[in-house]
């Protein structure tokens, strides 16, 4: 994944990078739910660092977070059900795009305004 040279966030970017290439399809639920629960415990810190420091695009940043759970929160329900196929192919061709695509376009907001906090 896409380094911002930011370690708050570069170092979960990097957990997660880690959990999608050693993902367990043997153990899908298990794996999938895991890779959920990293990502709440990213987007919370995101989301606290935010409050914090008063960041104007927290909203936004954080109606975006909220899709992607929503998301990942589906295609795991689904394979609970029974339907892995999808939720297989979103964990192949799907999340690490869409994960890749908001460190482009959002974190990447986040970490310039953190340097710039951190060089007040």
């Amino acid at each position: 994944m896409l380094s911002l040279n930011c370690p708050e966030l570069d170092a979960y970017h990097l957990q997660c990078d880690e959990l999608l290439s050693s993902f367990d399809y043997t153990h899908f639920t298990e794996s999938f739910s895991a890779l959920i629960h990293h990502t709440k415990e990213h987007f919370a810190n995101e989301e606290r660092l935010m409050k914090e420091l008063h960041f104007q695009g927290y909203m936004e940043h954080f109606e975006e977070h909220q899709k992607i759970l929503g998301e990942m929160s589906q295609f795991l329900a689904m394979a609970m059900q029974g339907n892995t196929l999808f939720a297989k192919n979103y964990i192949k061709n799907g999340v690490g795009d869409r994960l890749d695509l908001h460190i482009r376009n959002i974190d990447s907001q986040l970490a310039m305004f953190l340097k710039s906090k951190s060089e007040m």
